[in-house]
């Protein structure tokens, strides 16, 4: 364990399922492991929520041990069948109180107090000046009642710009308080040494086929619809796998899909796999994809996908829907944009990047990895350090 430094302690909040596949559990902990590397001591504050990942967080996620995680009480209702809404806002209020009651006894009044997650953070802010809060959904309604808690906040992270900008009309915020950083990745991660033909041998996959992959869940707002609807439109030889996804979002994707056990030889629905073996199907793929909805606010605008920051590190080509969201990265000079929620268009994007030369290739890769390299866990957590001691 590295030498703390003498700034006060960060104690991380997350209301969900940890470790879990959710990518929302993984932010919390590489955001907590890159704060911990600059020598600050790091709390993560979990619910002992039912079906979290049973392994230890920093062994799941192939990441250093050099932070801690408190589970505290909340009311796990989520199994009841009808009683998903109501068992949330259970489950976040008393998850909240516990969270309070945990920082009196525990944190000093120097500590910083960091999360996405409003209610904790709000019951927080009466007893600790230092409360730091990430916005990373958009509120969609009581917007008042929103801006009252965010002017209550010392610091304010927004990652994205567009939710910058309509941060500061909406709410009047204090520039001093906003810091915008968009999500990172950690490239030593996802930039391995082995070769596509290597990958694909440990994987099991074919070596004679063109393989196009997608890492991440199945939710609507990802677009993920789109490209198994791409597929007919690609060359008899293009294999694409979905990596990732609940259970029961992969099945009920395999349904639709009309696949028998997922497979078929044109589309392959993989499911969850350990975090620590994506950066493999990146490398094993021809070539990634990112088919965000435009449909979704939470798509277009509203996130900053970690996915993009993982394929750019994985020096592979890179289709991606034509959204701010994801052109606030990525560009005609490091990816292949193509029309959101148009299969055909999208399609023609897959079989541009199949058809390019090795030096096409070097060139929109380099120009990909060029640009990520300054999105760092690490660069991003040393920016925000710097920014809370300015």
């Amino acid at each position: 364990m590295m030498q703390k430094n003498k700034d006060g302690r960060i104690f991380l909040i997350f209301h969900g399922r940890f470790p879990s596949e959710k990518a929302a559990a993984l932010f919390t902990a590489k955001n907590a492991e890159a704060f911990a590397d600059e020598g600050r001591e790091v709390t993560i504050l979990v619910p002992r929520r039912l079906g979290r990942i049973k392994q230890n967080v920093s062994h799941y996620y192939g990441l250093r041990n050099n932070f801690s995680v408190v589970y505290l009480p909340t009311i796990d209702l989520f199994s009841v069948p009808g009683f998903n809404r109501a068992a949330f806002f259970l489950s976040f209020l008393i998850f909240s109180i516990s969270t309070k009651f945990y920082l009196l006894a525990k944190a000093k009044r120097d500590d910083i107090i960091y999360s996405n997650e409003w209610l904790p953070l709000w019951f927080a802010s009466f007893s600790f000046k230092n409360t730091f809060y990430e916005l990373h959904d958009f509120p969609e309604s009581k917007t008042m009642l929103f801006g009252r808690f965010i002017k209550r906040m010392r610091w304010v992270l927004i990652h994205n710009k567009w939710k910058l900008e309509k941060a500061k009309q909406l709410f009047g915020l204090d520039e001093k308080k906003i810091i915008y950083q968009a999500n990172a990745v950690d490239i030593k991660q996802f930039d391995i040494e082995v070769m596509k033909e290597a990958a694909r041998a440990q994987l099991g996959l074919p070596q004679d086929r063109s393989i196009v992959v997608y890492t991440g869940h199945l939710y609507s707002w990802k677009g993920v619809q789109t490209l198994a609807d791409a597929v007919q439109y690609l060359p008899p030889n293009v294999t694409c796998y979905f990596v990732g996804g609940t259970a029961k979002d992969a099945e009920a994707f395999k349904r639709k899909n009309a696949l028998k056990d997922g497979i078929n030889e044109r589309i392959v629905v993989v499911g969850h796999r350990n975090y620590r073996e994506i950066p493999l199907w990146q490398k094993a793929a021809d070539v990634l994809v990112l088919p965000n909805t435009a449909k979704e606010d939470i798509s277009k605008f509203y996130t900053s996908p970690m996915k993009m920051f993982e394929y750019m590190a994985s020096k592979r080509p890179i289709v991606a829907s034509d959204i701010p969201s994801v052109t606030e990265i990525l560009s005609s000079k490091n990816a292949i944009l193509v029309k959101p929620d148009d299969a055909k268009d999208l399609a023609r994007g897959i079989d541009q990047a199949l058809s390019f030369s090795a030096r096409d290739v070097e060139k929109i890769t380099h120009n990909a990895f060029d640009t990520v390299s300054t999105h760092t866990w690490s660069m991003r957590a040393q920016a925000i350090l710097s920014f809370i001691r300015s």
